[in-house]
Formats: C-alpha cells, structure tokens, sequence
C-alpha cells in the first residue's frame, strides 16, 4: 500500500492544464493554511476545473484511462466521492466507468452507520474513495475509516493532486492498508508554473524553499510542523 503517480504524460498534461486555469495560486506574503493545518505559499484550487468545459472533459478522460485497469483488477463496483469537490469528479468519474456513485459527508447527518454516506452501497462493495487534493493523506485516511465501518472495502484513493512532498505519508498509507493513486503532484505543477513563465524571482524562491522542506517552511509560517 502506498502513493503512486498514475502515469508521467498523464501527470505533465493535467499540470498544465491547472497551471492554465489559474488553479494554482501562490504568494509570498500572508501564507496559505491548509485545513490540516500546514501553511504553505501555494494553494490548488481544482474546483475551477468543474468551469472549463473542454479541460474538465479532457481531464476526466485521462483519469477514466487512468483507472480503468485499477477498477477491473480490483473488483472495484462503486465511486465514492468527498464533499464537496470529489462530488463532482467522482460523478463524472463514475459516468465514464459506468459505475454506480455515493459520496460521503464531513459530518454525519441523522443516524446509524450510513449517516455520513449517501447512495446505495453495491451487494459486496469494493469502493475507489475520490477528493480533490491532498498534502499528508490524513484526511484521506480518516475518510477510509468512516467507509470501513459500513462493513465496505475500500483500499483506494484518487486525488486530482496530491502534493507528495510531506514527510511518513507513505508510512501512515502502510498502516492503513491504503493506495493514494494521483493524477498529478506538486512537481509536476511548479515545472509547469515555471515552463509558463508564471514565476517571478521572489515567488520561484518561496517555492523552491517550500519544495525542499514543507515542514520547515509551515512552522516557520505560522503552520503545524510533522
């Protein structure tokens, strides 16, 4: 169990395609803090993907391709996505597999085990777990576990982007019996933003020192550290 990167030309293509949207904000001012509480000087905002119709749809397909052979040999029958933005992709992710969708709330809702889950659960579910973005996967992780207590089996994870820059997230995935499958990762989107000429040299700086060690740069920012 572990994080992987779905495929290198599949990671390039959907950097840019953020990078061309305006995903992919940065500064080098007040810092951006994450609801996991690290601070960074970039924050991804892959909702804006949901607008742009032909990226949204080129996006979708490569992630539909992506996964496919992942669903077949796992036996996976039903997407899960988070609320709010996994509902969204894990819908058209769902379209493209002809799989059946549910999404999972961040609060419970009523009562009784299926008060975070909406939908209907497959006879023998075998789910693919579907968010947006992730730093340490802890989130992730917390999510999977909520899954597990309908009695379902859930062992994967899709993110659009995942940062894979943080420390034991690999470890804690382990743990959890979990693989963190991405489309893209933080590499992949600063080669972009610099392939674009998007950076100036403050910026380029921030990010470098950010990329070489986000713990150090969140507690020096006002964030939580490992």
């Amino acid at each position: 169990m572990h994080s992987t990167l779905l495929s290198t030309p599949v990671s390039a293509e959907v950097a840019r395609a953020l990078t061309r949207i305006g995903a992919v904000r940065t500064t080098t001012g007040q810092p951006f803090v994450y609801t996991s509480g690290w601070a960074s000087p970039v924050y991804i905002d892959t909702r804006l993907l949901m607008s742009d119709v032909a990226l949204r749809t080129r996006v979708m397909d490569l992630a539909a391709e992506a996964v496919a052979g992942l669903v077949a040999r796992k036996g996976i029958n039903a997407i899960v996505g988070a609320e709010s933005s996994g509902i969204a992709f894990g819908a058209w992710l769902a379209e493209r597999l002809g799989l059946p969708l549910l999404y999972l709330r961040k609060k419970p809702m009523g009562w009784g085990s299926a008060a975070r889950l909406e939908g209907r659960l497959p006879e023998g579910a075998r789910l693919l777990f579907i968010d947006d973005v992730t730093t340490d996967a802890r989130s992730k992780i917390a999510a999977a576990a909520a899954l597990r207590q309908d009695t379902t089996h859930v062992a994967d994870v899709l993110v659009i982007v995942d940062y894979a820059l943080y420390p034991d997230t690999h470890r804690h995935l382990v743990e959890h019996g979990l693989d963190l499958h991405a489309l893209t990762n933080w590499h992949d989107l600063l080669a972009a933003l610099r392939a674009a000429g998007l950076l100036d040299s403050a910026e380029d700086q921030t990010l470098t020192r950010f990329t070489a060690d986000p713990v150090a740069w969140s507690v020096a920012n006002g964030g939580v550290g490992a």
